[in-house]
């Protein structure tokens, strides 16, 4: 690996990081304010994701296996904050603090 595929790398994963946590935080701020704006800058942040994604797979010399596992990372990550934010509701009306 040159160090420019290092760095290329280095860039790519952290933005694929970077966007992951923010489609999170804004989707869950956009659901608990009610604001559709951040609902959509939310899946912004999803859909850049995903090209990021595609950049990894190829503009980066990682072995087919951590490529495949940042795919796999990728598709799990679109369900993660819906799933936790129905399950918080669900605990909430449970405890009656609706």
């Amino acid at each position: 690996m040159s160090p420019q595929d290092l760095i290329r790398t280095s860039l790519l994963l952290g933005a694929f990081v970077l966007l992951a946590g923010s489609y999170g935080l804004l989707y869950s701020v956009g659901l608990l304010l009610d604001r559709p704006a951040l609902l959509l800058a939310s899946h912004v942040s999803f859909a850049l994701q995903c090209l990021v994604t595609s950049a990894i797979i190829l503009l980066t010399p990682l072995t087919p296996w951590w490529k495949l596992l940042i795919v796999a990372s990728c598709a799990i990550y679109f369900r993660i904050p819906p799933v936790t934010w129905r399950y918080l509701h669900q605990i909430h009306e449970r405890s009656g603090e609706d």
